[in-house]
Protein backbone atom coordinates (compact mmCIF):
# COMPACT_ATOMS: atom_id res chain seq x y z
CA UNK A 1 0.00 0.00 0.00
CA UNK A 2 1.37 3.38 -1.00
CA UNK A 3 1.92 5.99 1.69
CA UNK A 4 -1.22 8.02 2.38
CA UNK A 5 -3.45 5.64 0.47
CA UNK A 6 -6.17 3.39 1.87
CA UNK A 7 -8.65 0.91 0.44
CA UNK A 8 -11.84 2.43 -0.97
CA UNK A 9 -13.92 0.81 1.75
CA UNK A 10 -11.72 2.40 4.39
CA UNK A 11 -12.01 5.78 2.66
CA UNK A 12 -15.80 5.52 2.88
CA UNK A 13 -15.63 4.70 6.60
CA UNK A 14 -13.40 7.73 7.21
CA UNK A 15 -15.74 9.93 5.16
CA UNK A 16 -18.77 8.70 7.11
CA UNK A 17 -16.94 9.33 10.37
CA UNK A 18 -16.19 12.89 9.21
CA UNK A 19 -19.94 13.40 8.72
CA UNK A 20 -20.53 12.49 12.38
CA UNK A 21 -22.36 9.29 11.59
CA UNK A 22 -23.40 7.14 14.56
CA UNK A 23 -25.17 4.13 13.02
CA UNK A 24 -25.28 2.27 9.72
CA UNK A 25 -27.96 -0.29 8.90
CA UNK A 26 -27.37 -3.00 6.35
CA UNK A 27 -26.88 -6.54 5.15
CA UNK A 28 -23.67 -7.88 3.58
CA UNK A 29 -23.27 -9.62 0.25
CA UNK A 30 -20.62 -10.41 -2.31
CA UNK A 31 -20.24 -6.93 -3.80
CA UNK A 32 -20.09 -4.99 -0.52
CA UNK A 33 -18.09 -7.48 1.56
CA UNK A 34 -14.90 -5.38 1.24
CA UNK A 35 -16.87 -2.50 2.77
CA UNK A 36 -18.04 -4.72 5.63
CA UNK A 37 -14.43 -5.75 6.27
CA UNK A 38 -13.70 -2.07 6.95
CA UNK A 39 -16.92 -1.57 8.95
CA UNK A 40 -15.61 -4.10 11.46
CA UNK A 41 -12.99 -1.48 12.43
CA UNK A 42 -15.28 1.54 12.19
CA UNK A 43 -15.81 3.80 15.24
CA UNK A 44 -19.58 3.83 14.74
CA UNK A 45 -22.13 1.05 15.27
CA UNK A 46 -23.42 -1.18 12.51
CA UNK A 47 -26.86 -2.76 12.78
CA UNK A 48 -27.30 -6.05 10.91
CA UNK A 49 -30.80 -6.23 9.43
CA UNK A 50 -32.59 -9.48 8.62
CA UNK A 51 -33.37 -8.14 5.14
CA UNK A 52 -32.19 -5.18 3.07
CA UNK A 53 -35.66 -3.64 3.01
CA UNK A 54 -35.57 -3.55 6.80
CA UNK A 55 -32.21 -1.75 6.67
CA UNK A 56 -33.67 1.00 4.47
CA UNK A 57 -36.71 1.41 6.71
CA UNK A 58 -34.51 1.53 9.83
CA UNK A 59 -32.31 4.22 8.29
CA UNK A 60 -35.47 6.15 7.38
CA UNK A 61 -36.81 5.81 10.92
CA UNK A 62 -33.46 6.92 12.37
CA UNK A 63 -33.57 10.06 10.21
CA UNK A 64 -37.12 10.85 11.32
CA UNK A 65 -36.36 10.28 15.01
CA UNK A 66 -33.07 12.18 15.17
CA UNK A 67 -33.22 14.76 12.40
CA UNK A 68 -29.87 13.41 11.15
CA UNK A 69 -29.05 11.58 7.93
CA UNK A 70 -29.81 7.86 8.07
CA UNK A 71 -27.43 5.47 6.28
CA UNK A 72 -28.02 1.98 4.93
CA UNK A 73 -26.01 -0.42 2.79
CA UNK A 74 -26.66 -3.48 0.65
CA UNK A 75 -24.94 -5.59 -1.97
CA UNK A 76 -25.52 -5.48 -5.71
CA UNK A 77 -28.46 -6.94 -7.65
CA UNK A 78 -31.19 -8.24 -5.34
CA UNK A 79 -29.60 -6.55 -2.34
CA UNK A 80 -29.90 -3.16 -4.01
CA UNK A 81 -33.40 -3.76 -5.36
CA UNK A 82 -34.55 -4.83 -1.90
CA UNK A 83 -33.73 -1.30 -0.69
CA UNK A 84 -36.06 0.29 -3.23
CA UNK A 85 -39.26 0.30 -1.15
CA UNK A 86 -37.49 1.94 1.79
CA UNK A 87 -35.80 4.49 -0.48
CA UNK A 88 -39.13 5.31 -2.13
CA UNK A 89 -40.74 5.76 1.29
CA UNK A 90 -37.97 8.17 2.33
CA UNK A 91 -38.41 10.07 -0.93
CA UNK A 92 -42.18 10.43 -0.56
CA UNK A 93 -41.91 11.41 3.12
CA UNK A 94 -38.85 13.68 2.74
CA UNK A 95 -36.46 11.74 4.98
CA UNK A 96 -32.72 12.39 4.74
CA UNK A 97 -31.18 9.04 3.79
CA UNK A 98 -27.96 7.89 2.13
CA UNK A 99 -27.90 4.39 0.64
CA UNK A 100 -24.53 2.82 -0.22
CA UNK A 101 -24.87 -0.15 -2.56
CA UNK A 102 -22.31 -2.56 -3.88
CA UNK A 103 -21.99 -3.09 -7.62
CA UNK A 104 -20.13 -5.58 -9.80
CA UNK A 105 -16.55 -4.65 -10.65
CA UNK A 106 -16.11 -1.92 -13.23
CA UNK A 107 -15.00 -4.17 -16.08
CA UNK A 108 -18.17 -6.27 -15.65
CA UNK A 109 -20.68 -3.41 -15.73
CA UNK A 110 -22.94 -3.69 -18.77
CA UNK A 111 -22.10 -7.36 -19.37
CA UNK A 112 -25.04 -8.97 -17.54
CA UNK A 113 -22.69 -10.14 -14.80
CA UNK A 114 -23.90 -12.16 -11.82
CA UNK A 115 -26.07 -9.95 -9.59
CA UNK A 116 -25.58 -6.93 -11.85
CA UNK A 117 -28.46 -4.46 -12.06
CA UNK A 118 -28.69 -0.83 -13.14
CA UNK A 119 -29.10 0.47 -9.61
CA UNK A 120 -28.71 4.14 -10.49
CA UNK A 121 -31.21 3.82 -13.34
CA UNK A 122 -33.76 2.10 -11.13
CA UNK A 123 -33.52 4.72 -8.40
CA UNK A 124 -33.54 7.91 -10.50
CA UNK A 125 -37.28 8.53 -9.86
CA UNK A 126 -37.02 7.96 -6.09
CA UNK A 127 -33.82 9.80 -5.13
CA UNK A 128 -32.75 13.43 -5.00
CA UNK A 129 -29.56 12.31 -6.72
CA UNK A 130 -27.49 9.18 -7.22
CA UNK A 131 -23.91 8.29 -8.09
CA UNK A 132 -22.00 5.44 -9.73
CA UNK A 133 -18.48 5.90 -8.39
CA UNK A 134 -15.84 4.95 -10.97
CA UNK A 135 -12.77 6.35 -9.20
CA UNK A 136 -11.79 5.64 -5.61
CA UNK A 137 -10.34 9.13 -5.24
CA UNK A 138 -13.89 10.48 -5.66
CA UNK A 139 -15.32 8.58 -2.67
CA UNK A 140 -14.72 11.22 0.03
CA UNK A 141 -16.18 14.01 -2.09
CA UNK A 142 -19.14 11.85 -3.10
CA UNK A 143 -19.99 10.99 0.52
CA UNK A 144 -19.80 14.67 1.52
CA UNK A 145 -22.04 15.68 -1.39
CA UNK A 146 -24.52 12.91 -0.65
CA UNK A 147 -24.93 13.96 2.98
CA UNK A 148 -25.31 17.60 1.96
CA UNK A 149 -27.91 16.82 -0.71
CA UNK A 150 -29.84 14.43 1.53
CA UNK A 151 -30.12 16.88 4.42
CA UNK A 152 -30.44 20.27 2.71
CA UNK A 153 -33.51 21.94 1.25
CA UNK A 154 -36.32 19.43 1.17
CA UNK A 155 -34.65 16.30 2.66
CA UNK A 156 -34.62 13.07 0.71
CA UNK A 157 -32.62 9.97 -0.20
CA UNK A 158 -29.35 9.89 -2.14
CA UNK A 159 -27.83 6.65 -3.44
CA UNK A 160 -24.14 5.86 -3.96
CA UNK A 161 -23.39 2.78 -6.10
CA UNK A 162 -19.84 1.50 -5.56
CA UNK A 163 -18.28 -1.25 -7.72
CA UNK A 164 -16.59 -4.03 -5.77
CA UNK A 165 -13.15 -3.21 -7.17
CA UNK A 166 -13.56 0.43 -6.08
CA UNK A 167 -14.10 -0.77 -2.50
CA UNK A 168 -10.73 -2.55 -2.85
CA UNK A 169 -8.87 0.11 -4.85
CA UNK A 170 -6.06 1.98 -3.13
CA UNK A 171 -7.07 5.63 -3.11
CA UNK A 172 -6.41 8.97 -1.45
CA UNK A 173 -9.14 9.73 1.13
CA UNK A 174 -9.16 13.50 0.63
CA UNK A 175 -10.68 16.18 2.86
CA UNK A 176 -14.39 16.17 3.66
CA UNK A 177 -14.85 19.85 2.84
CA UNK A 178 -18.33 21.36 2.45
CA UNK A 179 -19.31 20.71 -1.18
CA UNK A 180 -19.79 23.48 -3.70
CA UNK A 181 -22.43 22.24 -6.12
CA UNK A 182 -23.01 24.39 -9.17
CA UNK A 183 -26.68 24.75 -9.98
CA UNK A 184 -27.93 23.37 -6.65
CA UNK A 185 -29.60 26.18 -4.73
CA UNK A 186 -32.06 24.74 -2.22
CA UNK A 187 -34.73 27.03 -0.82
CA UNK A 188 -33.89 27.47 2.86
CA UNK A 189 -36.13 30.40 3.81
CA UNK A 190 -39.81 31.17 3.43
CA UNK A 191 -40.97 33.56 0.73
CA UNK A 192 -42.02 36.87 2.40
CA UNK A 193 -44.83 37.52 -0.07
CA UNK A 194 -46.28 34.04 0.33
CA UNK A 195 -46.09 34.32 4.12
CA UNK A 196 -47.99 37.63 4.04
CA UNK A 197 -50.69 36.14 1.81
CA UNK A 198 -51.00 33.11 4.09
CA UNK A 199 -51.33 35.37 7.14
CA UNK A 200 -54.10 37.35 5.42
CA UNK A 201 -55.97 34.15 4.53
CA UNK A 202 -55.70 32.85 8.10
CA UNK A 203 -56.88 36.17 9.51
CA UNK A 204 -59.92 36.18 7.24
CA UNK A 205 -60.83 32.53 7.88
CA UNK A 206 -63.77 31.79 10.18
CA UNK A 207 -62.66 28.29 11.21
CA UNK A 208 -59.02 27.81 10.21
CA UNK A 209 -57.30 24.42 10.59
CA UNK A 210 -53.57 23.79 10.20
CA UNK A 211 -52.57 20.65 8.30
CA UNK A 212 -48.83 19.97 8.46
CA UNK A 213 -46.48 17.60 6.66
CA UNK A 214 -43.31 15.75 7.58
CA UNK A 215 -41.18 18.88 7.46
CA UNK A 216 -42.58 19.88 10.83
CA UNK A 217 -40.18 17.36 12.39
CA UNK A 218 -37.59 20.13 12.33
CA UNK A 219 -37.35 21.53 15.87
CA UNK A 220 -37.40 25.09 14.56
CA UNK A 221 -40.51 24.43 12.48
CA UNK A 222 -42.20 22.61 15.37
CA UNK A 223 -41.66 25.48 17.80
CA UNK A 224 -42.94 27.99 15.24
CA UNK A 225 -46.04 25.87 14.63
CA UNK A 226 -46.82 25.65 18.35
CA UNK A 227 -46.42 29.42 18.70
CA UNK A 228 -48.73 30.08 15.74
CA UNK A 229 -51.37 27.57 16.82
CA UNK A 230 -51.48 28.86 20.40
CA UNK A 231 -51.42 32.55 19.55
CA UNK A 232 -54.22 32.23 16.98
CA UNK A 233 -56.11 29.42 18.76
CA UNK A 234 -56.03 27.21 15.65
CA UNK A 235 -56.33 23.39 15.86
CA UNK A 236 -53.60 21.31 14.19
Amino acid sequence: MKKGKVAGGRAIVKALEAQGMELIFGYPGGANLPFYDELARAPFRQILARHEQGAAHMADAYARATGKVGVCTATSGPGATNLVTGIATAFMDSSALVAITGQVSRHLIGNDAFQEVDTTGITIPITKHNYLVQDGDELTRTIAEAFYLAGSGRPGPVLIDVPKDVFLEQCTPGDAEPPQLEGYRPTLKGHPGQIKRAAAIIKAAERPVIIVGGGIRSQVAYDALVTLAKSQDIPV
